[in-house]
C-alpha cells in the first residue's frame, strides 16, 4: 500500500511547523523594571563620625549626600536635611535645613549635637536627607547618629 504523496507532504509540514519555534520578535526588548541606568536619580547618605562623646562642647558630625544623574554627579540639585528623631540641631541652628549640591554632586551639612548636660542619657537622633525631584514620587533616605552622654 502507497501513501499518496499529499499525505506525506502534509504531515512533513505539520511536523516542519511544530519543531520550529513560534515566530518571536527580538527587536523590542521588555524593559527592567528599574529602569535604564541613564534616566535615574540615586542618591548615598553617609554621616561622619555617627557616634558622639558629647562634652561640655558641642560636637559636630558632617552630613553627606551623594547625589547622581544617570551615574554621574549631580551639580546644583537641592538637597533637604530634616532631624526626625533625637536632639540638637543643624549649623543654621533648625531641625531642617536644605542646600545645593557641589559641582562632584555633594550636599553637605554639619549637624551640632547637644552638650551633655542637655540630655538625660543616651540617645539616638535620625536624619532623613531627600533630594527635591520633579516627579510625582519623592525618595528619601535616613542615617542615625548615637549620642553617648559624657561623664
Amino acid at each position: 500500500m502507497s501513501i499518496p504523496r499529499s499525505v506525506v507532504i502534509s504531515v512533513a509540514l505539520c511536523l516542519l511547523l511544530a519543531v520550529v519555534p513560534a515566530c518571536k520578535r527580538s527587536a523590542v526588548e521588555e524593559p527592567t523594571p528599574f529602569g535604564p541606568a541613564s534616566l535615574y536619580l540615586t542618591f548615598d547618605v553617609s554621616v561622619t563620625p555617627n557616634v558622639i562623646l558629647t562634652s561640655d562642647v558641642r560636637q559636630t558630625a558632617e552630613v553627606r549626600a551623594l547625589v547622581k544623574m544617570g551615574g554621574l554627579p549631580a551639580p546644583n540639585e537641592l538637597v533637604i536635611f530634616t532631624i526626625t528623631g533625637g536632639p540638637g540641631e543643624f549649623n543654621d541652628y533648625n531641625r531642617r535645613t536644605s542646600t545645593y549640591t557641589n559641582a562632584n554632586g555633594y550636599a553637605i551639612i554639619n549637624y551640632l549635637a547637644p552638650t551633655k548636660n542637655q540630655i538625660g542619657g543616651d540617645e539616638l537622633v535620625t536624619i532623613q536627607v531627600q533630594p527635591q525631584t520633579s516627579s510625582p514620587y519623592w525618595i528619601w533616605k535616613t542615617v542615625e547618629i548615637v549620642l553617648i552622654k559624657g561623664q
